[in-house]
């Protein structure tokens, strides 16, 4: 064996021992040795790395069964550092604050002042700085360990923005700014992608799985083999922009009749606000239950089966998450959806509304970070049942 195998077999090594103590929450060395089938010599060598590198703690836990020590339990060590998750969507951007064991930590809500990305970028990073400064204080001795954003548009493989059809930004790249003024590791993906992240993560941590979010557009978001899948160039999951209407409505990524005109949440309240006798702001819950309402939701759900029709069909998914504010709010959408997906050729496990809602992106995000710098092939925070903490929206 050269020394390249041996770094290699000693990096593949870190990553499964890691990817069990965060999987489990806490165990023992020999917990550890037991469930990798790696021997106690390895084990013990590796735990100690990670604890000089103040990623794991022990902790003693309860009376020993028998004589001797009592056990001494291995976990992440949630309070050395913290990760950012940012979606940055048409009007505001969504950020995140996790520890790093994933536990959402903060979050704040920015108004987008100035459609310019350098100026969305320049006022990230300025509203970032105070929380960065009282983090640092509290997370250490890693600190921020990186950056995951969300963007609404094509990103490609080099984390690089190449269309955005709501503020018409191309061809630029916002990660090396970032990471200058940051000083951490950045990562830039579509926020389907980092939805659909999300939801494997802190939800269901299957090796297939799609995420349709529903928004202010309509975005994809896939996981295949365990992994998210980006088609060739880091296109992939454009799906808002599949045409069901050939001379359909105008779109701003250049074509007519572009699923997400339809299908979109927006494109819902939009014809609530024409066919309803309210105009103006109003909750959606009262929105939906005004005189006229129903129609124009059965018209909206008969396009999203449209686009989740063709979507089953080209992919066979195992199961796809529903992500958007009507339909987490309205499991019986659900079953309407599925009573219209009427195609014999349909085959899926489970379609469901997301309980990550409108954070998804930016949770992914946070968790694609801590996946980079601990250097993991996967994460699983689903045991940690962050999905009922206060911090994010249902």
């Amino acid at each position: 064996m050269n020394t390249g195998d041996a770094s290699y077999i000693k990096q593949l090594n870190r990553s499964i021992l890691l990817e069990e103590i965060i999987k489990n929450m806490s165990l023992s060395r020999s917990d550890l040795a037991r469930i990798t089938g790696l021997n106690k010599a390895t084990v013990s060598s590796q735990v100690n790395d990670f604890i000089q590198e103040h990623i794991v703690i022990e902790k003693n836990i309860g009376e020993s069964i028998t004589r001797g020590r009592k056990p001494i339990l291995l976990e992440i060590n949630g309070r050395a550092g913290y990760s950012i998750g940012v979606d940055i969507d048409e009007h505001q951007m969504n950020i995140l604050f996790t520890d790093l064991k994933g536990a959402p930590i903060k979050k704040i809500k920015l108004k987008i002042s100035n459609d310019n990305l350098d100026h969305v970028t320049k006022q990230l990073i300025e509203s970032l700085k105070p929380y960065l400064a009282d983090l640092d204080q509290t997370y250490k001795p890693i600190g921020l360990v990186g950056v995951g954003v969300g963007i609404h548009g094509i990103v490609n493989n080099e984390n690089e923005i190449i269309f955005t059809p709501k503020h018409q930004w191309s061809n630029i790249n916002i990660k090396h700014s970032l990471e200058a003024s940051l000083q951490t590791q950045v990562v830039v993906d579509n926020n389907a992608n980092l939805s659909v992240f999300a939801e494997q993560v802190y939800d269901e941590h299957i090796a297939d799985l799609f995420c349709i979010t529903l928004y202010s557009g309509i975005g994809l978001g896939m996981i295949h083999k365990n992994e998210i899948y980006h088609g060739y160039q880091g296109f992939a999951g454009e799906i808002g922009h599949m045409i069901i209407e050939s001379q359909g409505l105008p779109c701003p990524c250049g074509n007519k009749g572009c699923w997400e005109l339809y299908a979109a949440e927006k494109a819902l309240v939009d014809q609530l606000h024409k066919k309803t006798s309210i105009g103006g702001a109003i909750d959606l819950v009262s929105l939906l239950n005004q005189e006229g309402a129903v129609p124009v939701i059965d018209t909206y759900l008969d396009y999203l089966a449209i686009g989740l029709n063709n979507i089953i069909n080209i992919f066979n998914p195992e199961k796809i998450v529903l992500n958007g504010a009507i339909i987490n709010e309205n499991s019986p959408f659900i079953t309407e959806i599925e009573h219209k997906l009427k195609s014999k050729m349909n085959n899926y496990r489970d379609i469901r509304a997301s309980k990550l809602g409108a954070d998804s992106a930016a949770l992914g995000g946070a968790a694609l970070a801590i996946k980079n710098f601990l250097g993991l092939q996967a994460i699983n925070y689903v045991g940690y049942d962050y999905t009922k903490s206060s911090l994010i929206a249902k």
